[in-house]
């Protein structure tokens, strides 16, 4: 029996793994050839190095797609836990366990939608239309940015900048100063019309509210005594103020002497007015007050007025709308500024009738321009207001900037300036993202025109 350690049988093998020089094609199964093994020993490294970098690049994409889910997954359950700010129970409860809580107040959904209000100001486009800017000018109520999401009721409950009579013959109703805007019917809690009806059937003193929300139903120039300019230039004759006697002289004077001879004319029977927001008075702002600092291009010029101008007699008061504190206050001396000017940090307020408490829902900066001298004494920065405090007067030329019409500008900011001065004007190339940071007036003062 042969065993393979017997001589024939190695004898056998080495002839069988003999190479041989003279033989030209060999199969590697046959014939195993050193070089052939090396290459497909490299050829297989590769494949394994490549199958390595798969498994790691799918690993890669688990991982990634798993920490992207947890982020999401924290923003959606962060937005659905409505945590109020400082609650009560020392420090609030989990994210988690908020937000599969029952809650029976539907405001806190609102209240986290309304955080959206300030995406615009972080450079955050909304698709919204309220963050949209409308391309032309003079647009209707309610088309500009709304950012402070103020609703009907809020602004009912502001009290009134300057208090604007009724016109005669309309709305006969008997309240305060002659005017429903002081009616109870805007300071009342909110309830549903049954309880109107439960809670008005044997009070006679609602009929007088009754008719006054008639009256700020319709639109507030057909209510009240009042007319609304045109500054754009169509109309020649808005351009100019009518003196007594027949004598009609620009809006602007054109030095301080005039300012003070203007200042010193009686008092005129002056009507109010309203001048409008976003709109072009390039006929009107003329002066070098209103062109870029340091250029001459008429391009740059600031012709679009970014807050609402009320004309109302000298000596007139102006209210505060809500409450704040003083921001800043002084005087702009320039011809064509606005003379003596106070800013308000105000507070906006939203009463939660059944929750019985005031929530701050947001600040903004109002600007009140063009006021009598006596308007700025007493008050200083950080002074406490209160809402329908007198914070100042309708000022004289002398006073006001050089404005022959005499008037108040009032003007929103969502930013605080930097000193007792806004831009009232804007460059038509600015327009846009001016509309963004001063907002419609009308979204406070009501639906003027």
């Amino acid at each position: 029996i042969m065993t393979s350690q017997s001589p024939l049988h190695r004898h056998r093998r080495d002839q069988k793994h003999r190479h041989d020089p003279n033989q030209s094609t060999q199969t590697p199964s046959s014939t195993p050839n050193r070089p052939v093994d090396s290459h497909a020993e490299a050829l297989n490294q590769r494949i394994r190095r490549l199958d390595s970098a798969k498994r790691r690049v799918r690993v890669f994409n688990k991982v990634a797609l798993c920490v992207a889910t947890l982020c999401v997954g924290t923003s959606v359950f962060t937005k659905l836990s409505n945590r109020r700010r400082g609650g009560g129970g020392g420090g609030g409860a989990s994210v988690l366990g908020e937000a599969f809580q029952p809650t029976n107040d539907t405001y806190g959904k609102k209240k986290q939608r309304n955080n959206n209000r300030l995406w615009p100001l972080f450079g955050i486009r909304h698709s919204s239309d309220h963050f949209i800017v409308p391309k032309d000018l003079l647009q209707p109520f309610g088309s500009y940015p709304n950012i402070l999401n103020i609703t009907t009721e809020m602004r009912q409950a502001f009290h009134p900048v300057v208090k604007i009579p009724l016109r005669k013959g309309k709305y006969d109703v008997k309240v305060e100063e002659g005017t429903c805007i002081e009616s109870e019917s805007q300071h009342r809690p909110f309830s549903w019309p049954w309880q109107k009806r439960n809670n008005n059937r044997n009070s006679r003193s609602n009929e007088n509210d009754s008719s006054c929300i008639a009256a700020l139903e319709q639109k507030m120039n057909e209510t009240y005594d009042y007319i609304v300019k045109d500054f754009t230039g169509n109309n020649k004759y808005d351009n100019t103020v009518l003196l007594q006697g027949g004598k009609r002289v620009p809006q602007l004077v054109s030095s301080r002497e005039e300012a003070l001879e203007y200042a010193k004319l009686p008092k005129q029977s002056r009507k109010f007015d309203v001048g409008r927001y976003d709109e072009d008075r390039r006929g009107m702002y003329t002066s070098s007050l209103f062109l870029e600092e340091g250029s001459m291009d008429e391009t740059n010029r600031r012709t679009v007025h970014v807050g609402l101008d009320i004309g109302a007699p000298v000596g007139t008061s102006v209210y505060a709308f809500e409450d704040g504190i003083v921001h800043s206050v002084g005087y702009n001396a320039e011809l064509g500024d606005y003379g003596h000017v106070i800013v308000i940090e105000h507070a906006i307020i939203e009463h939660h009738h059944r929750k019985n408490h005031n929530e701050v829902r947001a600040k903004v900066y109002a600007l009140y321009g063009h006021l009598g001298a006596k308007s700025i004494q007493g008050k200083y920065s950080g002074q406490t207001i209160k809402k329908g405090q007198v914070v100042g007067y309708v000022g004289n030329t002398a006073e006001n900037g050089g404005w022959t019409g005499t008037h108040v500008h009032f003007q929103l900011a969502v930013h605080p300036p930097k000193t007792h001065d806004m831009p009232g004007a804007v460059a038509l190339v600015d327009r846009e993202e001016a509309l963004m940071e001063y907002l419609d007036p009308r979204y406070v003062l009501g639906e003027l025109y």
